[in-house]
């Protein structure tokens, strides 16, 4: 599938933050080894700014872009407790799904304490109830990874869906695009400028900061329009026990609409 004519990559966001640095475009004159890592050094960071952005303001302290939480799947081990989850995992953001057969509750995300309080009081195998992640033990030799904690044991082989936080790589050659779309472009690349004013002009706060922070509140809009419309049928009590099957839970779905607007 062919990128959008509109949108950047490595190259632009270079020649962006070559041109400001007055090191030129990097066309009709070559750069330096030295001014790559310089112009690297801000488009690198630039690129991280927009992925995990600053707190500029309430409204949007902690943003977590939609684009960043992809959906993967985990296979069970009879009778195994505990699973590595992936290298770019970086936390959780939903429950456990059971396959579409199983037609049971989705398995809650708890604490470590209550899993390992659960261990040492009943060593049960079945259909797990709840779960939990934490880091492993790490010796810095590479970046640290996590894993999932469940109880009970699984007595079976599932295939459970969840969704997740995932980190991403440097931007390089081989994989110049930032994630988010040609939509993003304008953000990245006022990004990637708001980084190099600061740095090595010592302006933290000037202009392209300032285009960022404006740029930044309404693309965090802009994604928040591409949430649920419908968040499922509301009107009947489920089961209490996740371990119970949902059986009869029928009935339709109806919109959610708060100050008289759809939610």
């Amino acid at each position: 599938m062919a990128e959008s004519s509109l949108s950047i990559g490595l190259t632009e966001l270079r020649q962006e933050v070559g041109f400001y640095l007055g090191m030129g475009r990097g066309v009709s004159k070559a750069w330096t080894a030295a001014q790559i890592l310089e112009i690297d050094s801000a488009v690198q960071s630039g690129v991280r700014n927009v992925y995990f952005p600053p707190a500029i303001s309430a409204e949007i302290a902690g943003h977590e872009w939609s684009w960043l939480n992809p959906t993967t799947t985990l296979t069970t081990v009879v009778d195994d407790y505990d699973y590595d989850l992936p290298d770019d995992f970086g936390r959780i953001t939903s429950p456990l799904y059971y396959p579409i057969n199983e037609y049971r509750d989705s398995i809650p995300i708890t604490s470590i304490g209550k899993i390992l309080g659960a261990r040492s009081f009943s060593d049960d195998s079945g259909y797990p109830t709840c779960a939990a992640t934490r880091f492993k033990a790490s010796t810095g030799a590479t970046g640290q990874r996590q894993e999932l904690l469940m109880y009970p044991k699984p007595n079976a082989i599932w295939v459970f869906s969840y969704t997740y936080e995932a980190y991403t790589g440097a931007l390089t050659a081989s994989f110049p695009y930032p994630l988010g779309g040609m939509k993003y472009s304008e953000l990245y690349i006022e990004s990637c400028l708001a980084i190099a004013e600061g740095r090595f002009h010592d302006e933290p706060h000037g202009e392209h900061n300032q285009a960022f922070e404006r740029r930044l509140v309404d693309m965090i809009r802009r994604d928040g329009k591409g949430g649920a419309q419908i968040f499922g049928q509301m009107g009947q009590k489920i089961a209490e026990d996740p371990r119970d099957f949902r059986r009869g839970m029928t009935g339709g779905t109806y919109p959610i609409t708060y100050k008289g607007e759809l939610i």
